[in-house]
């Protein structure tokens, strides 16, 4: 296993007694625009199937068709749904947190970070990450030491502790926005998305960690601006978003205070 100049611990068995429970949280874009999609370029049917089924109908029968433009959304690359709901995978809110807390936490490695962003001058600008770093490549065959953010979220091989809902855009307007010649479906200034995590096997510095991911530096009123989304490197209109808790733990800014207490993390503006 790679070696880094700040000492592992063993990792923690995944049925240890703990903190556990639920975090209800939503976010809300502060910056113009935010697109999370699938990277699909497509349509989507903006009538019911029986809507487009008369439309098919009357055409076959020679009959004229007023604006069929109707029927079908602009095409763009689109937002991800569920459902006809907006959604944020949970996948993409798990790995914003991860990244946070590889780039802040002293001692961790690096699996999300530097990777498809490493080329972008803005990234290394805000984020400035070691290029000395790496995925420990946890073995629990082979070895039982892991960085603590792997320890939290989990590795290959080693299961995370904490589980994140897709977050699903309660209120706010989609709007498309065309960059270098080709349309986004967005979401605009103002909307909100709501989500949740599970948490289980947890002590109070892990569960202050987790706050921290996701952005609430300080205490748990309101988290610092995050980036999120595509073009957030790229144009100042896109990617902000804003976090805070619906539901909030017992001890809340408590929990955050002994993480940083223990571990220092280092604070990262987003906001360029």
């Amino acid at each position: 296993m790679q070696r880094f100049p700040i000492r592992r611990s063993d990792y923690t068995p995944r049925d240890k007694r703990g903190l556990e429970g639920v975090i209800e949280l939503q976010f809300t874009v502060v910056s113009d625009y935010l697109h999370v999609g699938s990277g699909k370029y497509d349509v989507e049917i903006t009538k019911s199937v029986s809507d487009v089924k008369q439309l098919v109908d009357e055409y076959l029968k020679g009959n004229k068709i007023p604006n069929v433009d109707q029927y079908f959304s602009r095409a763009a690359f689109l937002m991800v749904k569920e459902k006809d709901r907006v959604v944020i995978p949970g996948s993409t809110i798990k790995g914003m947190v991860r990244s946070r807390l590889e780039l802040s936490v002293p001692g961790s490695c690096y699996i999300v970070s530097g990777q498809a962003t490493s080329s972008s001058p803005t990234y290394k600008r805000i984020f400035n990450p070691d290029p000395n770093r790496g995925s420990d490549k946890f073995d629990v065959d082979k070895f039982r030491q892991v960085c603590p953010v792997c320890d939290l979220l989990g590795n290959t091989g080693l299961a995370s502790r904490i589980s994140f809902s897709d977050f699903v855009m309660t209120s706010g307007k989609l709007d498309y926005f065309n960059v270098m010649g080709r349309d986004y479906e967005v979401a605009i200034k103002g909307s909100i998305f709501t989500g949740k995590v599970v948490y289980k096997s947890l002590n109070s510095v892990e569960l202050g960690m987790l706050l921290y991911g996701f952005g609430f530096v300080r205490d748990c009123s309101s988290s610092k601006i995050m980036l999120l989304g595509r073009f957030k490197f790229a144009d100042r209109k896109f990617g902000r978003v804003r976090f805070s808790l619906k539901t909030s733990p017992t001890e809340c800014n408590k929990y955050i205070s002994d993480f940083v207490k223990q571990f220092n993390p280092r604070y990262i503006n987003e906001e360029w």
